[in-house]
């Protein structure tokens, strides 16, 4: 029975094989994304779930107190949302005549995409918690995601709903205190090709014009826009069978990340007869959940 059923050896890697070799390697274009940096983070080393307390808040005192009698104290009142953290990783095992012949380069290579696969990963694992809001808006005001047409691309009025949804629910913000928009780049991409008052490109040229020249959306409408490629696409699900992208706007304790185990980099083995073969990989314990669902606003609309 063979050692593992997925090896890296000299046939897959065999683009690296030569007598003389750069000593750089070059990986295909990942999108890292950023969606996991909007979570609120509680650490529990080792619990089986971890809870994350929400309070209530206090009734306005609008009534003045009287002057000779006590104020009558008000009992607080909190909830909590529970995450249980799961075990998530990935591997990569190199053969060592792989690594031999290419100098080295098939264990670092190893390396740096386990890296990056773990980073990936958790804003995946983020964009999926955010799809299970239910709170929705669509371009175009569209009742239905079928009902979302290519015309009903991302624009400044659905981005100032969105604002609007969290603002007028009094959600603070995330760090800086901005809310974050989290998108593909197929939608802000519509964003900068708008044209007319009021438009992006309208609002930045004068005031910020480099913003423009770099294409970088920064703040527009109250929210911070960051791309994230492993947004969710619904493939087929608009009207005429467009594909329709989810977008998310999140405010503080949004997102929330519970964690058991932090990402660990791994390189283990060998464990065959003759120390032939090495596994490379990252594990962890962690969990990602909707914590205050006023405080995400989960936005569909066409690509561009």
């Amino acid at each position: 029975m063979p050692f593992t059923l997925n090896l890296s050896g000299t046939a897959q890697v065999d683009d690296s094989i030569r007598e003389e070799f750069d000593t750089e390697f070059r990986l295909a274009f990942a999108e890292n994304g950023s969606a996991s940096g909007v979570a609120t983070i509680r650490r529990d080393i080792g619990a089986k779930s971890i809870s994350l307390p929400k309070y209530d808040q206090l009734n306005l005192a609008t009534t003045p107190l009287d002057e000779v009698e006590d104020v009558s104290s008000e009992a607080m009142s909190d909830s909590a949302v529970i995450i249980t953290p799961q075990e998530y990783g990935n591997v990569v095992t190199t053969t060592k005549l792989a690594n031999l012949q290419t100098g080295g380069m098939a264990d670092r290579a190893a390396a740096r995409l386990v890296g990056i696969n773990a980073g990936r990963t958790a804003n995946k694992l983020a964009i999926l918690a955010m799809d299970a809001s239910t709170n929705i808006l669509r371009a175009g005001n569209q009742a239905a995601t079928g009902a979302i047409t290519a015309a009903d691309v991302m624009d400044g009025s659905l981005m100032g709903k969105a604002y609007n949804a969290l603002a007028r629910n009094n959600v603070p913000g995330l760090a800086g205190g901005d809310y974050v928009m989290v998108a593909h780049e197929d939608v802000i991409f519509s964003i900068r090709e708008q044209a007319g008052a009021a438009s992006w490109t309208d609002v930045h040229k004068y005031a910020l014009p480099e913003t423009v020249l770099r294409g970088e959306v920064g703040m527009y409408k109250g929210l911070r826009v960051i791309r994230d490629n492993l947004s969710t696409i619904q493939a087929g699900a608009g009207a005429g069978g467009i594909d329709v992208y989810n977008s998310y706007v999140v405010g503080f304790n949004g997102l929330g990340l519970a964690v058991s185990q932090d990402v660990e980099m791994r390189a283990t083995g060998p464990f065959d007869k003759l120390s032939r073969f090495i596994n490379m990989g990252w594990a962890a314990c962690w969990n990602f959940k909707i914590v205050e669902p006023d405080a995400i606003v989960k936005l569909e609309s066409a690509g561009q």
